[in-house]
């Protein structure tokens, strides 16, 4: 025990006694590692959800720690300085360790040996990527292109996140490349074909989102042919952006639209007191949802008083989604008659809505703003649905059906008129069918 101490004490007085700018480097040493460790605890810890509630108390702790110890190497320092004012301190220091210049000089050239080692480990991997980079550039690469139009060339064994941010493209990749987040996820335009399949933590990660075909990571696809590829989340994308699912980035797609209005809500909320009518409101909206999720629809947003959704997107076909649109509005027609006997003594006549199915495409993602993102469509589509829908009103129907939605589920409707209408933005009309109740054939 009393060696240990005196261990402890020769090197402090090594320290701040004999060679005193080893107390500089022993700062630095310890802030360099400890911002080091902090820095990848960081990027470990960033992905997962309760981090950012955490991160100012742990800042904190990543403060403090240092701070201490550093705080008691300065006081231990402060003990040997005084110390050290006894001039028979010193040489009862020295006695005891024992030195020799034999002894100093060789630490000394040990320690040369070792930093000579450590710098020539760490210029070794730079001077190694020089002449590769040399060696491969005598040989024509496979170029990547982005889609800003710009085209690299892509060193042999770099990933496309590399190849990236090597030639300053700016891309998102929160877990740093390590195939945790996914947000790093782009789709191959061209150049998949010689791209091997996901495999491991890329294939786990990509399964995770429900990444469709095509949808791969940067930070795994190693290219040895030239490729193409988009972003499909913005350079900026946080933790959260990354459980978004595969395929709602943005892309279009064959899918069916349905808007369902409530009739006479602007009455209903003059008739009545604000809580009362928003408490019809959210029976009306509850019912309309479990409708949804029944049959297979997404809800997408809220329309003020009614509601827009979308059927198809988890389905091999698309048209299946037009015949779970049919199916959801017989459901939404089921369970509002079913809200109506329950508010039966509230309401002074029955809820009724009014119902537009269309099927086509649309540019289906996830839209909004950064952590407000839903799944939703835009589109010509989407602009004739909220069309149809309005149309129930003049035709006094409750299901304005498009043809290419009658037609994609599959519904015989000989014997019933087809019906056209102009719609705002569109050069031609479209045709529907003004139908006052589901059509048994979606059953």
């Amino acid at each position: 025990m009393l060696s240990a101490v005196l261990s402890r004490r020769t090197r402090v007085t090594l320290h701040w006694v004999v060679t005193p700018w080893l107390v500089y480097l022993q700062f630095a040493a310890v802030l360099t590692l400890w911002v080091h460790a902090c820095i990848g605890l960081h990027f470990w810890l960033r992905t997962k959800r309760w981090y950012p509630a955490w991160l100012p108390i742990l800042g904190m702790f990543g403060v403090l720690i240092p701070a201490l110890a550093l705080a008691g190497y300065v006081s231990g320092g402060n003990q040997i300085l005084r110390d050290a004012q006894n001039p028979g301190f010193l040489a009862t220091i020295q006695e005891n360790a024992h030195e020799t210049p034999e002894t100093v000089a060789q630490v000394w050239h040990m320690a040369l040996v070792g930093l000579a080692i450590y710098a020539g480990l760490v210029l070794l991997p730079f001077a190694g990527r020089g002449v590769r980079g040399f060696v491969y550039r005598m040989d024509r690469p496979p170029q990547l292109t982005h889609a800003n139009g710009r085209t690299m060339r892509m060193l042999p064994g770099a990933t496309v996140l590399e190849t990236l941010r090597a030639n300053g493209i700016p891309h998102a990749s929160v877990c740093g490349g390590r195939a945790r987040c996914t947000t790093c996820r782009i789709r191959v335009v061209s150049g998949q074909a010689e791209l091997p399949e996901p495999a491991g933590l890329e294939a786990a990660a990509l399964a995770r989102v429900g990444a469709t075909a095509g949808v791969r990571l940067a930070c795994q696809i190693r290219p040895t042919a030239d490729i193409s590829v988009t972003p499909l989340l913005a350079a900026d994308s946080g933790a959260a952006d990354g459980l978004v699912r595969g395929g709602m980035e943005g892309s279009e797609r064959l899918v069916t639209v349905v808007f369902i209005d409530l009739r006479g809500s602007t009455t209903l909320g003059e008739a009545r007191m604000p809580y009362d009518a928003l408490f019809i409101l959210n029976q009306f909206f509850n019912e309309m949802t479990k409708a949804l999720v029944a049959t297979g629809g997404h809800y997408s947003n809220f329309t003020g008083d009614g509601l827009m959704a979308l059927y198809g997107l988890d389905v091999q076909d698309p048209a299946l989604g037009a015949a779970q649109a049919v199916r959801g509005a017989r459901e939404m027609l089921t369970r509002l008659d079913q809200l109506n006997a329950q508010l039966k003594a509230d309401l002074k006549e029955p809820l009724r809505i009014g119902i537009g199915i269309h099927f086509g495409e649309a540019i289906v993602g996830a839209l909004g703003p950064p952590g407000s993102q839903i799944v939703t469509a835009i589109g010509d589509t989407v602009n004739t649905t909220a069309r149809l829908e309005s149309l129930t009103k003049e035709y006094d129907c409750t299901l304005i059906l498009s043809q290419s939605a009658a037609q994609a589920a599959g519904l015989d409707l000989v014997g019933l008129s087809l019906q056209q209408a102009l719609v705002k933005g569109r050069i031609g009309s479209v045709e529907f069918y003004a139908l006052k109740t589901v059509p048994e054939a979606a059953l």
